[in-house]
């Protein structure tokens, strides 16, 4: 099987390429780094279609996004182009080619913002961000046969340029930095391994739509903070709390409802501190 994977070289793409290719998968990683199979940034439909039709893959995951909230608020077309256009062109070129091929997307539990756990069908993006990676899925189901995964993870980055947000937590902690976690922003992330091991058993059934991949259980991210310094016995009182205010444009709480996704592959979610025991 031969997988292709858009921003391979990132955070998440670089531990889905390792886990595809211990699955004996032939793994071809598109990002802008020189290393990469094809070195681009993606905004050209001509280059992807080119390199597509070369390679003729059984299977094309999308990692690529612009995830600078703050950049996305400021400029939309960037947030457009670094959401938005990619999934466009992937989609177009798939469809042009007739391409035998299985598409997964990964999105963002940021297209929710809700006082309750948001099922697949309740999306609200509050910001440049979650409202381009919506409709990114859009154009993501232009093609028949695409799975949409929604989720936020964390765990050991595989890539030198990009850190989880447990990295970030860990390696000022371990500094001796302050840091700053919001109380009222709640989430329910899951561990990278886990999300490999579900992401894995998706492509090999072949399922398609829309799916959320969370926790059990939700938890604000300066407790999420405050239990990965218990669990490395790093000082917590180095994480101040504040309060974040709607005009930071963040959702307050992104937490998932994960029964679909557990009906389908019969799987036992796990809770926050299953997760974390994982670090």
């Amino acid at each position: 099987m031969k997988a292709v994977i858009f921003g391979g070289s990132g955070l998440l793409g670089s531990s889905i390429s390792q886990n595809l290719k211990s699955n004996k998968y032939e793994c071809l990683i598109t990002s802008k780094n020189k290393k990469s199979n094809l070195k681009t940034n993606h905004l050209s439909k001509d280059i992807i279609f080119k390199f597509l039709k070369k390679n003729k893959p059984n299977l094309i995951i999308n990692c690529i996004a612009g995830m600078d909230v703050d950049l996305c608020n400021k400029d939309f077309i960037y947030a457009y182009k670094s959401n938005v256009l990619t999934v466009k062109n992937i989609v177009t070129s798939l469809n042009e080619l007739k391409i035998k091929c299985f598409f997964v997307h990964i999105s963002t539990d940021q297209v929710y913002d809700s006082k309750k756990a948001s099922t697949e069908k309740n999306t609200n993006p509050s910001n440049n961000y979650g409202y381009t990676k919506f409709l990114s899925e859009k154009e993501a189901m232009k093609y028949k046969k695409t799975l949409i995964l929604r989720t936020n993870f964390y765990g050991q980055s595989k890539s030198k340029n990009r850190k989880s947000f447990s990295d970030y937590i860990i390696y000022n902690l371990k500094k001796k930095k302050k840091i700053s976690l919001p109380m009222n922003i709640f989430f329910n992330p899951v561990h990278i391994n886990f999300l490999n091991s579900v992401i894995l058993k998706l492509i090999k059934k072949k399922i398609t739509g829309i799916f959320n991949i969370g926790s059990k259980n939700c938890i604000s991210k300066y407790d999420f903070g405050v239990e990965i310094a218990k669990k490395f016995n790093l000082n917590k009182k180095n994480i101040k709390k504040y309060k974040s205010k709607f005009k930071n444009n963040r959702p307050l709480n992104t937490f998932m409802h994960t029964n679909k996704l557990k009906k389908t592959i019969k799987i036992k979610m796990p809770l926050i501190k299953n997760g974390l025991e994982l670090l």
